[in-house]
């Protein structure tokens, strides 16, 4: 079993809440204002509700540090811009220089670098219903060949442009958490691929979130056919 993992901080937003406990029986209500003040006027202008939403998220989660290595996690990333630019190429109108250099996956990474000024290595993970999980795995395998070093987690996403809702299962939310992670002197949580269970039709960041807050022993979700099993040491 791997070394269980500590979280030094950890910061969440929603539209409903900031708490993540009570965020699964919060009833979705659109955006009316992302959080933004950390964030230099002069990037904020250029910047979608989803970067914004993962950048002040991580940047209050290492306000007073550098992390060592930092993971951002979006299933879906920049979906909206790129639909946007793919509805300027249908229209046949020039495309948004803007709107294409910040439609990439790793968009909030790269800007977070900039505006902390870390020269920190960065990874930016997409993987389906359970990317939560793999960008904990990415932070836990840095961490054990790293013990003293830092992680900075960030899992973001937001709902889905209308014309692509029918193509997933799965309810969808907005919402951004960031994750200040180190190897637990003692204790901690760990992470294993468990039997495949009945679907979470919610996304699971803010549902570990929640339990990592709580006393539970366990956490067990199935996210895209895939079973995971998170427990306290």
């Amino acid at each position: 079993m791997p070394a269980g993992l500590d979280i030094l901080r950890w910061v969440f937003w929603s539209p409903e809440t900031v708490s993540p406990t009570e965020w699964r029986a919060a009833a979705p209500t659109r955006i009316d204002k992302v959080p933004d003040r950390d964030i230099p006027a002069s990037h904020r202008r250029r910047m979608s509700a989803l970067s914004k939403m993962a950048v002040q998220c991580a940047l209050e989660a290492t306000a007073n540090e550098h992390a060592d290595f930092l993971v951002f996690c979006s299933q879906h990333g920049e979906l909206p811009r790129t639909r946007e630019l793919l509805g300027s190429l249908v229209a046949g109108t020039e495309l948004s220089p803007a709107g294409f250099s910040q439609s990439v996956h790793n968009t909030s990474a790269g800007l977070y670098t900039i505006i902390k000024e870390s020269h920190a290595p960065s990874t930016s993970v997409a993987a389906g219903a359970g990317t939560f999980a793999y960008g904990w795995l990415e932070a836990e395998t840095f961490l054990a060949a790293n013990s003293s070093k830092t992680v900075l987690l960030v899992s973001y996403d937001e709902v889905l442009p209308v014309e692509f809702r029918s193509y997933t299962q799965h309810k969808q939310r907005t919402f951004a958490l960031a994750l200040l992670l180190r190897v637990a002197r003692r204790g901690g949580f760990t992470l294993e691929q468990s039997p495949a269970a009945t679907e979470e039709p919610l996304p699971i960041t803010p549902l570990f979130m929640a339990w990592a807050l709580s006393t539970d022993p366990l956490l067990r979700v199935t996210a895209g056919g895939q079973g995971w099993e998170w427990r306290r040491r």
